[in-house]
């Protein structure tokens, strides 16, 4: 039997194997297995695994995302994310299709609503504006101003 991530010659992989241990933000097109530790941010554009020895505390993010060591952090897979029998995920996941395994553990939340998650979206920038003082006084007097109106 071959070795189940080996992907032929028309595949090209990386593997960070076990007794690896990087810090910061690890960038890669060609699918990736990590047996390693992590900790900081992934981004990819292709299929990401996380194996059984693999421990991250991290941000991933990756086309196809397959977990089966530890993941700490949020997990947004841009076509599928699964969740494996041998897993340990502490995290939210976004991705429109998402794959728990019986016998996986998850502490999280699942968003597949296609959305982008909720810190890349645009209003991120004008929230910081709606807890200026002057926004939240004009807001009370144009509530006054209902309240009057319904009144009369």
């Amino acid at each position: 039997m071959s070795h189940p991530y080996d992907m032929g010659e028309k595949k090209r992989a990386s593997i960070l194997g076990p007794t690896l241990k990087f810090k910061g933000e690890l960038t890669a097109n060609e699918d990736l297995v990590i047996q390693g530790q992590i900790e900081g941010s992934i981004k990819h554009t292709s299929n990401l695994t996380i194996g059984s020895e693999g421990k991250l505390k991290a941000s991933v993010e990756a086309d196809h995302v397959s977990v089966e060591g530890e993941v700490r952090g949020d997990i947004e897979g841009q076509t599928s994310v699964v969740v494996r029998e041998s897993a340990n995920v502490e995290g939210n996941i976004f991705s429109p299709t998402v794959t728990l395994r019986e016998g996986a553990t998850f502490n999280g939340k699942i968003d597949m609503s296609g959305k982008a998650r909720p810190e890349r979206r645009a209003e991120k920038p004008a929230k910081p504006a709606k807890t200026d003082e002057p926004v939240a006084a004009d807001a009370e007097k144009e509530g006054d101003g209902d309240k009057k109106r319904g009144a009369a």
